[in-house]
């Protein structure tokens, strides 16, 4: 493994602090590599709060490590040379805390190495220490100083002479004897825990009382945890899905959002736990109320589409983490709506937040749909969120136009019941959010005990469109259904 490289790709900016693209690396696989790494780590640790440690398995020899509040990034050394490479693809070199733990690792006589590790500042207490202060060095550092304040918290050896390093003992040994002398670079913070008790106690020292972002519990066999505690956030409901057979009539999951500053909703969340059952069979009596239309389908984890709401009411939940950022670095982007009193419409995807393990905590009476009550704001401080400032409707896409339509009738026991079946054209499919076409059933029957159901159908050709509009109009207009004027 040899780190090369054009410099005249190279982007200065301060000192001997540059970046380059991972493309332009003479191994543009390395960017492949440190995603893999990424999904890897996202993929083997459970997420736990801490009130509920008592679920970590018990076992003796846990590695707890102290979770920094900083930039990800998978450190390449090739006996010569340390860069990092992030998710996103940005290759960095020359940081102060690079140039030292070169220096340590030659001494160490390494011949090449992948190391996890974390990019975060120093001087700062824990709680300020955030994520954002790192980027906005890192992307354009004003001074020497500020430079010498980014440091290295590593926490795994990926590989070690082209070869993984399986054993966590193994791997903090290897660590210590590498960089235990470091001042900028070091291994991150970490005790052998040999009762889930301890644990507690860590967790009660570093994140509860010193503000520290989490920890992560390590175990070769008992397996990997992220403990934080839970963040509390204010949404407004703006759908809801139904259980089926035996929870039919009780509510499923909720659609929640959060207001940007131009009074539109931004989807936020899917929220499933934490409900009674009483709670399920109350919200869903109540919401069936509020269902309005609604030119978006959203779909639940089930593929189940949601009834869109007028907004509200506003409720607390929880979660473990908010996560802005894909395991490629891409931001995470959420769709935005409008909503005009009547209906909602969709805008665009703009950047929000993946939600981990969202769980309800209470209807909150003393709050109200509103850009005050459940402004996105409270989720910028939590997590960096691109484009916040930004108005949804000056990305806002054309309209849709409707091609077909029709509507149905027919008269059962004194009830009238309403079929209509639409196909439109969206004119969005340029933008990548969307398919071509859409073709959307309508089924309202008022004997039933679910009285509307909804079937949705995509197409990205209007071809395949008008196929499947004629397949379900002859499929549901048969048996004495008649023609609507």
């Amino acid at each position: 493994m040899k780190i090369e490289f054009d410099k005249k790709r190279l982007t200065k900016k301060r000192g001997d602090y540059f970046t380059l693209k991972a493309a332009d690396l003479g191994d543009p696989a390395l960017h492949g590599r440190a995603q893999e790494y990424r999904r890897k780590l996202s993929g083997r640790m459970k997420a736990l709060a801490g009130d509920t440690l008592f679920r970590l398995p018990k076992a003796t020899g846990y590695y707890v490590t102290r979770k920094y509040d900083g930039e990800f990034a998978l450190l390449v050394f090739d006996g010569e040379k340390l860069v990092s490479v992030n998710p996103g693809g940005t290759v960095r070199m020359g940081l102060p805390c690079f140039d030292e733990a070169e220096k340590l690792l030659k001494k160490a006589k390494v011949k090449s190495c992948m190391l996890g590790a974390e990019l975060y500042l120093t001087g700062n207490t824990a709680k300020t220490n955030r994520v954002q202060g790192v980027i906005q060095i890192l992307r354009s550092p004003s001074t020497d100083a500020q430079m010498k304040k980014v440091a290295l918290a590593v926490f795994d050896v990926a590989q070690l002479n082209g070869k993984p390093v399986e054993s966590t003992k193994e791997v903090f040994t290897l660590l210590k004897k590498w960089l235990g002398k470091g001042k900028l670079v070091h291994p991150a913070e970490h005790v052998v825990a040999d009762k889930v008790d301890k644990v507690m106690e860590l967790f009660n020292d570093w994140v509860v009382t010193e503000g520290s972002e989490g920890m992560v519990v390590r175990h070769d066999r008992a397996g990997w945890y992220k403990l934080k505690l839970r963040h509390n956030l204010d949404a407004a409901i703006i759908g809801y899905s139904e259980g089926t057979d035996d929870r039919k009539g009780m509510l499923h999951d909720l659609l929640v959002a959060v207001m940007r500053d131009d009074g539109t909703f931004h989807e936020f969340a899917r929220v499933g736990g934490g409900f009674t059952d009483e709670d399920r069979k109350s919200l869903a009596a109540e919401l069936k109320k509020r269902i309005v239309p609604a030119d978006y389908v959203a779909v639940n984890n089930d593929y189940v589409a949601y009834e869109m709401i007028a907004p509200g009411p506003v409720i607390e939940l929880s979660c473990l983490e908010l996560i802005a950022e894909s395991s490629k670095g891409d931001p995470v982007k959420r769709m935005v709506l409008d909503w005009d009193g009547k209906k909602y419409t969709p805008l665009v995807r703009m950047p929000l937040v993946s939600v981990i393990s969202p769980q309800f905590v209470r209807i909150r009476d003393d709050k109200e749909a509103n850009v005050e009550d459940v402004n996105i704001r409270q989720v910028s401080d939590l997590a960096k969120v691109a484009d916040i400032d930004k108005p949804a409707r000056e990305n806002e896409a054309p309209p849709s136009k409707v091609l077909e339509r029709k509507v149905y009738t027919k008269m059962m026991r004194g009830q009238k019941m309403v079929r209509k079946l639409m196909l439109w054209k969206t004119n969005k499919e340029k933008t990548d959010e969307y398919p071509g076409y859409v073709v959307y059933l309508t089924d309202f029957s008022p004997n039933r005990e679910n009285p509307l159901e909804r079937d949705i159908r995509i197409a990205n050709s209007e071809k395949g469109a008008r196929r499947l509009f004629e397949n379900l109009a002859d499929k549901s207009f048969v048996g004495g259904w008649e023609k609507a004027n």
